[in-house]
């Protein structure tokens, strides 16, 4: 019975991830361990954890453009909000130019490994809605 229970609820889980969770625009479904995308103002909701993340904005995009010498490699920081049983809470997450590599920091008992897309190119701004933070949220 319990074998069921747990088919049953990660049915759940894939179905809810499928259909975009619950339908409510700019809520996306995650799983702990699974790597997922968030556009600038959306939020992810990871059931089995009871955490909800949100893309809340970008503070700062100096990373040295593709295809340009820079002396200094440049960085991005964003700013996401954390929310458990425990309230809400927010977090800067800052990856270095010139990296193409997921970075990592510690929330509670979570592992998280972020990057953020698309890198910026010569001669080319990205807008708003083209940033993408890429996420992996696992158990420490």
């Amino acid at each position: 019975m319990k074998k069921l229970y747990s088919v049953v609820t990660l049915l759940l889980v894939v179905s809810l991830m499928a259909t975009g969770c619950s339908g409510r625009k700019g809520e996306v479904g995650a799983v702990l361990g699974h790597g997922f995308p968030l556009g600038l103002g959306q939020k992810a909701v990871v059931f089995s954890a009871g955490l909800e993340i949100k893309f809340v904005e970008i503070l700062e995009d100096s990373r040295c453009p593709g295809g340009v010498e820079c002396i200094w490699p440049g960085r991005i920081s964003v700013m996401v909000e954390f929310k458990d049983n425990d309230g809400s809470y927010n977090m800067v997450l800052v990856q270095p130019g010139l990296s193409d590599e997921y970075e990592e920091e510690a929330f509670k008992s979570y592992r998280i490994q972020y990057k953020v897309t698309p890198y910026p190119q010569n001669n080319a701004q990205i807008k708003q809605e083209d940033y993408r933070l890429l996420l992996v949220i696992n158990q420490r």
